[in-house]
């Protein structure tokens, strides 16, 4: 990863922080810490794993797809898919051994017991915001993802098949994020990564899977490579050399790109004007109390 890139993700990411100080305390979120109980979760045989405690998903190398509208020009508008797979619950940077978790799509599983998956599956549009022969800039306006638990795990990039077969166990809307590509000489040809940040992703849940009952969002962070000379991309070959669809979209006229990344879950407090509200209220209450008292015995 080249110094640019890195002082570019930096400086997103205090942007990102600025924007939520800004928002005040009623918008700002806190990460979520709890447990995953997918022997409950629609469709699990009994065997699966409760997984906890956790605060993240990781996943593993995933496909994308960008198909322009029209062109790729600043100011024209572009559709976006992705899936991929979860490899892994982390807690703290550290992940978690889940034996039961199959991340191979029942192909070459050895774990414990009969396995289950988890996939997520995602839609999003957006708008080129720069393009030049250094840069290529997008934003992301809106879409949708979901996170499948599946017992039957058969997900298969080149099939297109098995990412969204189980049950929706959180499901949300995207409702913004970034992206920069550097040295895009052409559309798919010549650059390197894109820094992705999906923001509110998932904000509704099975409350019979998660505890506590308190997430409210998550925070994605990608990044993202394309098919060139200099780059070995598995997953892209799969999907190009199979079906050659994302989510049932044709890739021909679009572009492919593998990701990998992370999503953090998070949990909105109670907000910092609800407290003193309520602090208010007891002390309001406490002053009631030794009033009545003072009548009563006066």
């Amino acid at each position: 990863m080249n110094r640019f890139f890195m002082k570019n993700t930096v400086a997103k990411c205090l942007l990102l922080v600025t924007g939520a100080l800004i928002a005040g305390p009623a918008a700002y979120a806190s990460n979520w810490v709890g447990t995953a109980d997918y022997s409950v979760a629609p469709g699990a045989t009994g065997d699966e794993a409760s997984v906890g405690p956790f605060d993240t998903y990781d996943f593993g190398p995933g496909i994308g797809l960008v198909k322009p509208d029209t062109t790729v020009a600043a100011g024209n508008t572009f559709s976006g898919f992705f899936q991929t797979v979860v490899t892994s619950h982390i807690l703290d940077g550290t992940a978690l051994n889940v034996g039961q978790l199959d991340v191979s799509g029942g192909t070459n599983f050895n774990g414990t017991g009969n396995g289950f998956e988890l996939t997520v599956r995602s839609s999003f549009t957006g708008q080129f915001t720069n393009v030049s022969a250094s840069s290529l800039d997008i934003i992301i306006t809106g879409g949708t993802a979901n996170l499948y638990f599946d017992s039957n795990p058969n997900y298969s990039f080149a099939n297109d098949l098995g990412f969204a077969d189980g049950a929706s166990i959180l499901t949300g809307s995207i409702t913004g994020g970034v992206g920069s590509i550097f040295a895009p000489a052409v559309i798919g040809v010549g650059f390197e990564q894109i820094d992705l940040d999906f923001s509110g992703v998932f904000g509704n849940f099975n409350a019979n899977v998660y505890e506590p009952d308190t997430i409210n969002g998550g925070s994605a962070l990608f990044s993202v490579k394309v098919k060139t000379p200099l780059n070995n991309t598995p997953i892209i070959n799969q999907v190009a050399t199979g079906d050659n669809t994302v989510g049932g979209i044709s890739a021909t006229g679009g572009q492919l790109f593998e990701l990998d990344g992370q999503m953090q879950l998070t949990a909105v407090p109670l907000p910092g004007a609800a407290w003193l509200f309520l602090s208010a209220m007891m002390g309001f209450l406490a002053v009631g109390r030794k009033n009545r008292s003072v009548s009563i015995f006066a």
